[in-house]
């Protein structure tokens, strides 16, 4: 597989990843306030505490995610960006399809952060 043929897989592959992180980290963020308002609702109920105590570590446990895939998005962004950085090197790239679709996904991942 020619250095071009390759720079266009991984553009393709890390313009993926960011694609899927920025899905899962929107997942994420609307599950904490899915399960804070359950936890809101429990808690202003007086309901059971086991039930309290368990919407309590569902919020904290989504929180987690959240800072865990902002970190990996942050991350994919960073390689993405590189990889823009190396793929804009090569003349035969200017135009291809899969460095204008990793530039748009880059630009969404800077606007949506």
């Amino acid at each position: 597989m020619s250095d071009t043929a390759a720079t266009r897989k991984q553009l393709k592959i890390k313009a993926g990843v960011v694609k899927r992180y920025q899905k899962e980290l929107a997942l994420y963020r609307a599950e904490v306030l899915e399960n804070g308002k359950k936890l809101e609702s429990l808690t202003a109920t007086k309901g059971e505490s086991w039930d309290v105590k368990n919407a309590s570590n569902l919020v904290r446990e989504s929180e987690n995610m959240v800072r865990d895939t902002t970190t990996r998005l942050e991350r994919a962004t960073g390689e993405l960006e590189d990889l823009l950085t190396s793929a804009k090197r090569h003349a035969e790239l200017e135009e291809d399809p899969e460095l204008r679709e990793a530039e748009i996904v880059l630009s969404a991942a800077h606007s949506s952060a």
